[in-house]
Protein backbone atom coordinates (compact mmCIF):
# COMPACT_ATOMS: atom_id res chain seq x y z
CA UNK A 1 0.00 0.00 0.00
CA UNK A 2 1.82 3.64 -1.25
CA UNK A 3 0.67 6.73 1.22
CA UNK A 4 1.01 10.45 1.68
CA UNK A 5 0.40 12.98 4.02
CA UNK A 6 -0.32 16.56 3.17
CA UNK A 7 0.43 19.41 5.78
CA UNK A 8 -3.20 19.71 7.12
CA UNK A 9 -3.49 15.96 7.23
CA UNK A 10 -0.27 15.78 8.93
CA UNK A 11 -1.06 18.17 11.92
CA UNK A 12 -3.89 15.45 12.45
CA UNK A 13 -2.47 12.33 10.85
CA UNK A 14 -4.93 11.58 8.28
CA UNK A 15 -3.30 9.33 5.48
CA UNK A 16 -4.69 8.87 2.53
CA UNK A 17 -3.21 7.20 -0.62
CA UNK A 18 -0.69 8.56 -3.22
CA UNK A 19 2.70 6.77 -4.71
CA UNK A 20 5.09 7.98 -2.28
CA UNK A 21 5.24 6.56 0.42
CA UNK A 22 4.90 2.92 1.63
CA UNK A 23 3.59 1.63 4.87
CA UNK A 24 4.87 -1.97 5.85
CA UNK A 25 2.77 -5.13 6.00
CA UNK A 26 4.38 -5.71 9.68
CA UNK A 27 1.72 -5.00 12.72
CA UNK A 28 2.03 -1.80 14.71
CA UNK A 29 4.53 -0.63 12.39
CA UNK A 30 4.71 2.14 9.50
CA UNK A 31 7.69 2.87 7.97
CA UNK A 32 8.16 6.16 5.29
CA UNK A 33 11.32 7.06 3.63
CA UNK A 34 12.91 10.10 5.17
CA UNK A 35 16.24 11.50 2.72
CA UNK A 36 15.64 7.89 1.32
CA UNK A 37 16.11 6.18 4.07
CA UNK A 38 13.24 4.28 5.95
CA UNK A 39 12.42 5.19 8.51
CA UNK A 40 9.84 4.03 11.48
CA UNK A 41 7.30 5.78 12.75
CA UNK A 42 3.85 5.10 14.72
CA UNK A 43 5.59 3.11 17.25
CA UNK A 44 5.70 2.75 20.93
CA UNK A 45 8.61 1.22 23.14
CA UNK A 46 7.59 1.48 26.97
CA UNK A 47 6.04 5.12 27.80
CA UNK A 48 8.32 6.54 24.51
CA UNK A 49 5.47 6.76 21.74
CA UNK A 50 7.10 8.21 18.26
CA UNK A 51 5.09 9.92 16.19
CA UNK A 52 5.50 11.34 12.32
CA UNK A 53 5.06 15.42 11.78
CA UNK A 54 5.39 17.56 8.27
CA UNK A 55 7.06 20.19 8.43
CA UNK A 56 4.38 23.22 9.64
CA UNK A 57 2.90 21.51 12.60
CA UNK A 58 5.90 20.29 13.67
CA UNK A 59 7.70 23.68 13.32
CA UNK A 60 4.27 24.94 15.10
CA UNK A 61 5.17 22.61 18.10
CA UNK A 62 8.71 23.31 18.41
CA UNK A 63 8.05 26.78 18.71
CA UNK A 64 4.85 26.24 21.45
CA UNK A 65 2.47 27.59 19.62
CA UNK A 66 0.87 24.12 19.24
CA UNK A 67 0.67 22.72 22.03
CA UNK A 68 -2.19 20.08 21.80
CA UNK A 69 -2.02 17.00 19.21
CA UNK A 70 -4.76 15.70 17.76
CA UNK A 71 -4.71 11.82 17.19
CA UNK A 72 -7.67 9.72 16.16
CA UNK A 73 -7.32 5.46 15.73
CA UNK A 74 -7.98 3.92 12.70
CA UNK A 75 -8.78 0.44 10.87
CA UNK A 76 -6.53 1.39 8.34
CA UNK A 77 -3.44 2.40 10.74
CA UNK A 78 -2.02 -0.07 13.43
CA UNK A 79 -1.53 2.40 15.89
CA UNK A 80 -3.72 2.29 19.41
CA UNK A 81 -2.90 6.12 20.55
CA UNK A 82 -5.11 5.22 23.58
CA UNK A 83 -2.24 3.61 25.15
CA UNK A 84 -0.40 6.83 25.44
CA UNK A 85 -1.28 8.42 28.95
CA UNK A 86 0.09 11.38 30.61
CA UNK A 87 3.97 11.74 32.11
CA UNK A 88 4.49 9.55 29.04
CA UNK A 89 7.41 10.87 26.20
CA UNK A 90 5.69 11.91 22.67
CA UNK A 91 8.61 12.45 20.13
CA UNK A 92 7.38 13.77 16.74
CA UNK A 93 9.74 13.05 13.66
CA UNK A 94 9.60 15.88 11.12
CA UNK A 95 8.86 13.63 8.13
CA UNK A 96 11.07 15.64 5.59
CA UNK A 97 14.04 16.18 7.48
CA UNK A 98 14.14 13.17 10.49
CA UNK A 99 14.62 15.80 12.77
CA UNK A 100 12.65 14.94 16.14
CA UNK A 101 11.32 17.45 19.00
CA UNK A 102 10.56 15.19 22.47
CA UNK A 103 7.36 16.55 24.47
CA UNK A 104 5.98 14.99 27.67
CA UNK A 105 2.33 14.63 27.90
CA UNK A 106 0.69 16.68 30.30
CA UNK A 107 -2.88 14.65 29.43
CA UNK A 108 -4.92 12.54 27.05
CA UNK A 109 -8.72 13.63 26.64
CA UNK A 110 -10.90 11.52 24.02
CA UNK A 111 -13.76 13.26 22.97
CA UNK A 112 -16.68 11.68 20.88
CA UNK A 113 -16.38 14.01 17.83
CA UNK A 114 -14.38 16.74 16.25
CA UNK A 115 -16.44 19.06 17.31
CA UNK A 116 -16.49 18.36 21.05
CA UNK A 117 -13.01 18.33 21.36
CA UNK A 118 -12.85 21.84 19.66
CA UNK A 119 -15.49 23.17 21.79
CA UNK A 120 -13.52 22.09 24.80
CA UNK A 121 -9.71 22.76 23.51
CA UNK A 122 -10.53 25.19 21.13
CA UNK A 123 -8.66 25.58 18.01
CA UNK A 124 -5.66 27.92 18.94
CA UNK A 125 -3.46 24.94 20.70
CA UNK A 126 -4.72 22.38 18.37
CA UNK A 127 -4.09 23.43 14.92
CA UNK A 128 -1.31 24.75 13.12
CA UNK A 129 -3.28 27.59 11.56
CA UNK A 130 -6.02 29.72 13.30
CA UNK A 131 -8.91 28.13 11.88
CA UNK A 132 -12.47 28.64 13.41
CA UNK A 133 -14.18 26.01 14.92
CA UNK A 134 -16.08 25.78 11.95
CA UNK A 135 -13.84 25.84 9.37
CA UNK A 136 -11.88 23.34 11.53
CA UNK A 137 -14.70 20.59 11.52
CA UNK A 138 -15.40 20.82 8.29
CA UNK A 139 -11.44 20.66 6.79
CA UNK A 140 -11.23 17.55 9.23
CA UNK A 141 -14.64 16.32 7.59
CA UNK A 142 -13.27 16.83 4.05
CA UNK A 143 -10.43 13.95 4.64
CA UNK A 144 -11.25 10.57 3.01
CA UNK A 145 -12.23 8.12 5.91
CA UNK A 146 -11.38 10.55 8.56
CA UNK A 147 -15.02 11.44 9.86
CA UNK A 148 -16.19 7.76 9.80
CA UNK A 149 -12.95 6.88 11.93
CA UNK A 150 -13.50 9.79 14.10
CA UNK A 151 -17.86 8.49 14.23
CA UNK A 152 -16.16 4.66 15.24
CA UNK A 153 -13.16 5.72 17.33
CA UNK A 154 -13.46 8.90 18.85
CA UNK A 155 -10.67 11.23 18.94
CA UNK A 156 -7.80 12.36 21.26
CA UNK A 157 -6.33 15.37 22.37
CA UNK A 158 -3.06 14.86 23.80
CA UNK A 159 -1.60 17.95 25.90
CA UNK A 160 2.06 18.38 25.68
CA UNK A 161 5.01 20.24 27.18
CA UNK A 162 7.94 20.33 25.17
CA UNK A 163 11.57 18.72 27.44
Amino acid sequence: MIWKKTYLEASLLIIAPYSGRKMNNMKKNITIDINSIPTQIEYSEGNLHVVGLMDEPFGAIKSGKKTIEIRANSDDRPFDYSIIKANHNLRFMNERTGKVIDTKVVRVSHYPNIKRLFEMEGTENTLSVPWTVAQGIELIHSFPGYKESIVKHGVYAIEIETT
